[in-house]
């Protein structure tokens, strides 16, 4: 079944939001990718069939950027 997991991130520009994507294209279970750098929390909605929140999490934040997810 496909979930749909929403993060704030410290993701705003368009190299920003690229590099975060080429990170989050290594997690095979994720299918989809959407980031909203006009919201005010830079939200990433991502769809997966596996629960990964803590994997995405840990990805982006040992990279640089800020995440948490959203409830």
């Amino acid at each position: 079944m496909k979930e749909v997991y929403v993060f704030k991130t410290s993701a705003k520009t368009a190299r920003q939001i690229h590099d975060a994507t080429q990170l989050l294209n290594s997690l095979k279970s994720i299918q989809r990718i959407d980031f909203d750098p006009e919201d005010c929390d830079n939200i990433l909605r991502i769809e997966s069939t596996l629960q990964i929140s803590r994997e995405i999490i840990e990805l982006l934040n040992l990279n640089g950027f800020f995440c948490e997810e959203l409830n």
